[in-house]
């Protein structure tokens, strides 16, 4: 970046992290941070298969490449990597997230304004503070609203926790964001925003013990985006989280009105098989064997027997031909004999 006049100095080193290093430069008379990534063989932050999860790159040729696994499909998703944080940075920030404000992304170095605190120093991290319970409180609410507006933009940060965690003049501002997960295209989303919430509270329940009871917190704030009743301003109601039959939606039963079949839209004495009444059989021109067997009862003596249809009377009859069996046709040993001419009497 110096020898492309990016930048104009280097100051010096600002922190070195598990997958970049963040210098202080100067650029154009202001003082930016530029974070440098590290090669994916010096970084111990490997295990990234289920964070790019749902993510997905503008240029096809470069999805099928990293689909494949070829060499320009790696050289492409590392590419991708890096960018995620910069585009991730710009989103959050235009939608009002208290993150660091992006610069400019420039061959996969990402400049950024740096968070101070209120005497113009780099802000510390919050693994680093000393906080009474007011202030842990406070910061618990503050850190879960900011998650909340993440999720809105369908963004879970997947790796929050103190150490990423920066307590700026203007609050509590949340970084490194290259492992940024897709809310709505990750089979593991609720399970990475939920041990994000998770991280904080229990972080904060160690200066405020009251939050200690706050386990729901995820499960609402999971529940309202699921339902698509999530909003910036949603604050959980603080109850501990339920037992897990009392997590699961209740399944909704339907219930027939009087007089109606439980199947809606078909008659209680229609036959499975549309165009068939229930009580014709399959073959047709035959009736079914439980009609034959009403036909065959005896009838009884003082009640009125009903007319039965053509068809019914003749079932029984139609049965015991049925039941009778074939004639078979005569061997060629019986046709001889009946052939041959009787023999004569000698006198």
């Amino acid at each position: 970046m110096l020898e492309d006049g990016v930048v104009d100095e280097v100051l010096s080193r600002l922190k070195s992290g598990k997958e970049a290093d963040v210098w202080l430069v100067r650029y154009r008379d202001e003082m930016l941070c530029a974070k440098v990534y590290k090669d994916h063989n010096f970084r111990s932050f490997k295990n990234n298969a289920g964070y790019k999860e749902g993510r997905a790159v503008r240029n096809t040729r470069s999805q099928r490449a990293m689909d494949r696994g070829s060499r320009f499909g790696q050289a492409a998703a590392e590419e991708a990597w890096r960018s995620a944080e910069s585009d991730a940075l710009h989103r959050l920030h235009a939608e009002g997230v208290r993150v660091p404000k992006p610069v400019l992304f420039y061959e996969g170095i990402l400049l950024m304004q740096p968070v101070l605190d209120e005497s113009g120093q780099p802000a510390p991290r919050l693994i680093d503070a000393a906080l009474t319970a007011e202030q842990a409180a406070q910061a618990y609410a503050d850190l879960r609203g900011q998650a909340v507006r993440m999720l809105c933009c369908d963004l879970i940060h997947g790796d929050l926790s103190p150490y990423n965690v920066l307590l700026g003049a203007e609050g509590p501002t949340i970084i490194d964001f290259p492992q940024v997960v897709s809310a709505a295209q990750n089979s593991s989303a609720e399970m990475f925003f939920t041990r994000d919430i998770e991280n904080l509270r229990k972080f904060f329940a160690g200066f405020a013990p009251g939050l200690a009871a706050r386990t729901g917190d995820a499960w609402e704030i999971w529940r309202a985006y699921v339902r698509r009743e999530l909003a910036p301003d949603f604050v959980p109601s603080g109850r501990p989280l339920p037992a897990p039959q009392e997590r699961r939606p209740p399944k909704e039963k339907h219930r027939p009105q009087h007089g109606q079949h439980p199947r809606q839209g078909q008659p209680h004495a229609q036959h499975p098989r549309q165009g068939q009444p229930h009580a014709q059989h399959s073959r047709q021109g035959q009736p079914s064997a439980q009609l034959s067997r009403k036909a065959q009862r005896p009838p009884q003596r003082g009640v009125p027997q009903k007319k039965l249809p053509p068809q019914l009377a003749r079932a029984p009859q139609a049965q015991q031909r049925a039941r009778q069996p074939h004639p078979q046709p005569p061997r060629p040993e019986q046709q001889a004999l009946r052939r041959a001419p009787p023999p004569r009497s000698v006198s």
